[in-house]
């Protein structure tokens, strides 16, 4: 195993992004940057020991920083997903937070993923970032520290361990927003990739994607991932819960989930270069979202790539959106002075 670091760019007006990069044993190595805590590449062989990027991203570090771009590989917090109405109450004390997605909150407002992270430390196979949010910033209380470290061993596995602490009571649901496309080939949709999720209910939404507090059954539904299957197979299917010509972007409840247990939440697969990702989480939920905002012009990417409509799939782990207004969802509250950590695993195979 080791570690490099390297100058990535310089964000306009934050100062200079770097990248770290890890390499295991066989080659395979994995690229992370200060910028949101991101990843910004991971590099995993298919079935022929060819080594290929498997996650979308930008040559441009500023790209990053734009939110109609996705968010790409970025850690996302202090709180994932929506809220209803930008605002949720706690102990019987309304906090109202950032508006910015309609008229509810979307990833937290956004500062954790568009802000330059500390590196407080790294080994041969590990980085640690660091990021601080006082009091009330965003709306949210407590003075905040995440630290999020990342681990690539030899067996090709990603591990991503957050670490939550605060001196109030608060809320937190922190994952990463990268986009997976397993053929390496970005000029693919993943609409012929396999997906399993591990799953028999959905969050139900509104017609703003917002969850209504009832949980839906996936049988004999175009939400059904249950088995194997194509992403594209019922991806524009009409079905209450899509928003038409978007497809999936919908949190799966995870089967008699125990928060604190990690277990196997999902299954990508690429028939063609025979690259598998098992994702590992100790959190209830998983939000499966296939691009379907992302422009179809597409933006450009890494080297002769882009960032288009449907050439990645995001699978994050996650507390269920608008958690912090449903007392039916299952939901941990960060405690003072007591750390709060949850664990994902992006584990990559062949077959």
């Amino acid at each position: 195993m080791s570690i490099e670091k390297r100058f990535f760019g310089k964000l306009d007006g934050k100062g200079d992004v770097d990248i770290y990069k890890i390499t295991n044993k066989n080659g395979a190595f994995v690229e992370l940057m200060t910028l949101g805590a991101g990843i910004h590449s991971i590099n995993v062989p298919d079935r022929n020991g060819k080594l290929g990027d498997v996650v979308l991203g930008f040559d441009d570090v500023n790209n990053y920083l734009n939110p109609d771009l996705g968010y790409q590989g970025l850690v996302v917090g202090r709180y994932a997903n929506r809220i209803r109405d930008a605002k949720f109450s706690m102990d019987g004390v309304e906090y109202n937070t950032p508006k910015n997605q309609g008229t509810w909150t979307l990833h937290g407002g956004g500062r954790f993923s568009f802000n330059i992270w500390e590196v407080k430390e790294t080994g041969n196979d590990f980085v640690v970032f660091s990021f601080f949010s006082p009091d009330m910033q965003d709306g949210f209380p407590g003075n905040f520290t995440m630290n999020v470290k990342y681990t690539f061993d030899d067996s090709n596995t990603l591990k991503i361990e957050y670490f939550v602490l605060s001196d109030k009571k608060t809320v937190a649901n922190p994952t990463n927003h990268a986009y997976f496309n397993l053929s390496a080939d970005s000029s693919k949709t993943v609409e012929d990739e396999y997906l399993q999720v591990n799953a028999d209910k959905f969050t139900e939404t509104d017609d703003t994607q917002l969850p209504t507090g009832e949980l839906g059954l996936v049988e004999g539904t175009m939400m059904d991932f249950r088995t194997l299957h194509k992403i594209g197979d019922k991806i524009d299917e009409p079905f209450r819960a899509i928003i038409e010509g978007i497809g999936y972007d919908n949190n799966y409840c995870l089967y008699d989930k125990k928060l604190g247990e990690l277990t196997q939440a999902a299954v990508l697969y690429d028939e063609a270069s025979g690259r598998q990702m098992q994702v590992y989480t100790d959190l209830v939920g998983i939000q499966v979202y296939c691009g379907g905002w992302l422009a179809k012009d597409g933006n450009p990417g890494k080297g002769n790539s882009k960032v288009t409509f449907r050439r990645g799939v995001a699978l994050e782990t996650q507390f269920y959106p608008d958690s912090v207004n449903h007392s039916n969802f299952p939901f941990k509250f960060v405690e003072p002075n007591e750390e709060f950590k949850t664990t994902t695993e992006f584990r990559f195979s062949v077959k």
